[in-house]
């Protein structure tokens, strides 16, 4: 089968994406609805439990009501199922096909002999006395023994030697071959099955036989069953149909032979289809409608003595159902209906306009869960403010409770679902988020503009100061900065409402700081590093301390591996750049380039940019040194989980060469063969094991990586030569399918080409202007030894 194509797997992974978003949307849309839904009063009607139970009193339907009976629409499905015949499918085509194969071996037969002859010149008249009343020489016996599996694998048949000798006695003759092929239409023209016991149950009623193959027909019913043979009768009836139209044949071997070869070819032609039978039977059911007990508005459901039977307990349903729903149903539907809107239209905003909003399925999947996350946060929080209010509104003065009751609500953490999305991911993605969130979180709280305001300001400030965060401390600044400009909001509503020189303003702004400066951060910090662990995000916090030179690996990989380490710090510089200009994580990419070859530091005297003159590879086959280059990707992984890196940068050890061939030791080892004479090489021996880069950063990395080691020998550094190097490189790994598994577009390779362009000629240049005793820029391929 061959292999799907790009495009195929784009559309195909491009509608896993939306289904995804689809399911996301809906689960959105149901928490809101089941978050916005007021509680009420349910009716008392009696539950199963009364079954068989005397009613006390008359209970009348207070509306129309349509209840579905569910036990009797199965019943009257499952009669429908029923009366549809079973479907067998029947292979037009098998007589053809059987022709065919007998026609395949008798010609492979007769070119077998022919080729027997031309090489064995002098033995050719034995071959040619081969007749049916002469006896087979024994030098063409063992031949033709040697033959016979072939006839076998053409026919799809095993025939046992005596039937076999006699027709090749016959030199697989044209007219001997016919007949056969006669006798197998014959055979195969009627209807035949595996086993007739299986029919034994629609004796009654007949079978639906639709034809799969061969020529156009109708489908048709069957009742006669007795007329569709099983297998081993209808290779019975081959002996009876020998016997009628092979009389011509001599000698009667002969006949015989080409019976057996008919009988043991033959094969069902008639099968059970178990899907279609299936999908008939579900569309008989889906006919069905729906039997439904029909209670008008006023009708007695049940009187004073009467006995509580299945059908009014099917009633009793319908009324605690519509008990729970009848008022709550719109407002429930029109939550959900306006959470699916706003959500949506953000999103969609932001996937067509905002160059940045870029999400991957994980990222969908986190902003749903934080915003679901948080509208249960706040749902809780206002519950619990309530609840504490009435704690402290008998002990303390009313005064006093009256602040508390203001403190509370303006204390709740309207931001963190704000600072943790751009913790996590961007600030487009953060602002995008908040503007979906703050009005679910003012209908929230009972349609109120103020705490929709206050969410909106205090989530993009909030987003805007995490952004500059990289300690626990900026967190808490970051937290300080969000709980003021949430009070500054709530005191603009105070303010127009003319009551802003109250104790009850100054309770609400100390609230409001109070749970900036302390609930906020301190959440935040809580919650990270689950949100971290459940999708497999780093925050910045955790890469700004990779990213210093002084981590004990890069120390450790500076003292051991100096060119690798050098290599590192160059494709860094370029991959931070091309990060920005793409929209993905910049920093990311760069501690990504920095640690994505640290397993050469075990060996770091077999890698080109530590060498200095001698090259180990010189003394070692192509084998060995491919191994050795292989293995500084499993080091490195090894170093990196010893070390406890996060996940996302063991990723960029393991995928920058993706599955990518060593091509130097791979030619050298085919030339080694070529000169021993031994077969060559296997490619697969000289591949990185993978897997293709995941992720945007990791192709970045892969294509600075190659990039940088073949520009190191250019003389200038003139723009279209850098420019024509970086293109090679891409178009490398496009062609060989390397980026096929990670999001990148082709807008992205193409500001990543002029990105990198840019890069080479500020290094280039700024070499140039070095003083002449300033060491020359030298940055080597990593799996290549010396040009």
């Amino acid at each position: 089968m061959a292999e799907p194509t790009l495009t195929s797997r784009i559309l195909r992974f491009k509608r896993v994406r939306q289904a995804l978003a689809l399911s996301l949307l809906g689960a959105v849309a149901v928490s809101a609805a089941f978050l916005l839904t007021p509680s009420r009063f349910t009716p008392a009607i009696p539950g199963d439990e009364a079954l068989g139970m005397l009613f006390s009193g008359t209970l009348k339907a207070n509306r129309d009501y349509d209840v579905l009976d569910e036990q009797t629409t199965a019943e009257r499905r499952e009669e429908a199922a029923r009366s549809v015949w079973p479907v067998y499918d029947f292979d037009g085509s098998a007589a053809e096909l059987l022709q065919r194969r007998i026609a395949d071996a008798f010609a492979g037969g007769r070119q077998a002999l022919a080729d027997w002859k031309r090489a064995n010149p002098a033995k050719a008249p034995k071959m040619s006395a081969l007749h049916p009343d002469l006896k087979i020489d024994s030098e063409v016996f063992r031949f033709l023994l040697s033959q016979r599996d072939e006839f076998w694998k053409a026919l799809q048949a095993v025939v046992d030697d005596e039937d076999y000798l006699e027709l090749a006695k016959t030199q697989f003759d044209p007219a001997v071959e016919r007949a056969a092929q006669r006798l197998a239409g014959l055979a195969a023209s009627g209807f035949i099955v595996e086993e007739r016991g299986l029919l034994a149950a629609d004796r009654e009623r007949g079978i639906i036989v639709r034809p799969v193959s061969g020529p156009p027909a109708p489908e048709q019913a069957v009742r006669d069953i007795e007329r569709i043979q099983d297998l081993p009768r209808a290779r019975a009836f081959v002996e009876k149909l020998a016997a009628e139209q092979l009389g011509d044949l001599s000698p009667p071997r002969t006949a015989r032979a080409v019976a057996a070869l008919v009988r043991r070819a033959l094969r069902p032609n008639l099968a059970y289809d178990d899907a279609e039978t299936r999908r008939r039977q579900e569309l008989k059911r889906a006919q069905v409608k729906d039997v439904l007990l029909q209670v008008r508005k006023g009708e007695k459901i049940i009187g004073d003595g009467e006995q509580v039977t299945k059908t009014h307990l099917l009633i009793f349903h319908a009324l605690r159902a519509a008990g729970r729903v009848s008022e709550a149903e719109q407002v429930r539907w029109g939550g959900g209906l306006f959470a699916a809107l706003v959500c949506a239209a953000v999103f969609e905003f932001g996937r067509r306009n905002v160059r940045k909003f870029r999400l991957r399925s994980r990222d969908v999947l986190l902003l749903a869960g934080v915003l679901v996350g948080q509208l249960f946060l706040i749902k809780g929080a206002l519950l619990a403010a309530d609840s504490v209010h009435d704690l402290v509104r008998d002990a303390l003065p009313p005064r006093l409770a009256a602040e508390v009751a203001q403190a509370l609500p303006a204390a709740i953490p309207y931001a963190l679902g704000s600072l943790l999305v751009r913790f996590l991911l961007n600030s487009e993605a953060a602002l995008l988020w908040t503007a979906a969130f703050a009005p679910l979180c003012g209908l929230l709280a009972g349609g109120s503009l103020q705490t929709a305001v206050a969410a909106l300001v205090g989530g993009v400030v909030a987003a805007d100061r995490i952004g500059h965060a990289g300690s626990k401390a900026a967190v808490f600044r970051a937290g300080l900065f969000t709980g003021l400009a949430t009070a500054v909001v709530l005191s603009a509503f105070a303010m127009f409402q003319g009551r802003l020189w109250t104790l009850e303003t100054a309770a609400t702004f100390a609230g409001a700081v109070v749970g900036g400066a302390l609930i906020l951060p301190l959440l935040a910090l809580l919650f990270s590093p689950l949100l971290e662990l459940l999708f497999g995000y780093v925050t910045d916090i955790e890469l700004l301390k990779l990213a210093s030179f002084n981590h004990p690996v890069l120390k450790d990989l500076i003292v051991q591996a100096p060119g690798t380490y050098h290599h590192g710090i160059l494709i860094g510089q370029l991959v931070e750049a091309a990060a920005r200009e793409i929209g993905c994580n910049p920093l990311l990419a760069r501690v990504g380039a920095y640690y994505h070859d640290i397993g050469k530091g075990k060996n770091p005297l077999y890698f080109g940019e530590n060498q200095k003159g001698e090259n180990r590879h010189d003394t070692l086959s192509a084998q060995m040194s491919a191994q050795i280059i292989q293995r500084h990707v499993a080091e490195g992984i090894e170093l990196a989980k010893a070390a406890k890196l996060p996940r996302q940068v063991i990723d960029f050890i393991a995928q920058h060469h993706g599955t990518r061939l060593i091509g130097y030791f791979f030619h050298r080892a085919k030339e080694e063969a070529e000169r021993a004479g031994a077969p060559p090489p296997a490619d697969t021996d000289f591949r990185y094991a993978g897997p293709k880069p995941q992720t945007r950063e990791a192709a970045l990395v892969m294509i600075a990586d190659m990039v940088v080691a073949t520009a190191r020998n250019l003389p200038a550094a003139a723009p279209d030569k850098l420019r024509g190097v970086v293109d090679r490189a891409i178009a490398a790994v496009v062609a060989e399918g390397q980026l096929d598994e990670c999001e990148i577009t082709l807008r992205d390779l193409e500001k990543t080409a002029r990105s990198f362009t840019a890069s080479l000629e500020a290094l280039f240049n700024a070499r140039s202007d070095a003083p002449p005793a300033a060491p020359r820029l030298r940055v080597l391929e990593p799996e290549l030894k010396r040009a």
